[in-house]
């Protein structure tokens, strides 16, 4: 029995579904789906969803920068 929480379980499973299927995807294109997602959803999303959402695509945008940057900050 695993002990990740089911959304994280979730994600690893995805994970392994893109790695098994090949599908060579990136952070770039999770930051895509999630402006995309947001921008569809903005009316039925609170401030405080809209923040957190922000926070996780800040987060995705920083690391792709980094890598691309070569690791540099």
């Amino acid at each position: 029995m695993s002990s990740l929480h089911p959304l994280i379980a979730l994600f690893e499973n995805r994970a392994e579904v893109l790695d098994a299927t090949g599908q060579a995807t990136h952070a770039d294109d999770a930051i895509v789906k999630l402006a995309s997602w947001m921008e569809l959803a903005k009316t039925r999303l609170t401030e405080d969803d809209m923040a957190v959402l922000a926070d996780i695509g800040a987060i995705l945008y920083r690391d792709s920068l980094k890598r691309r940057m070569g690791g540099k900050p």
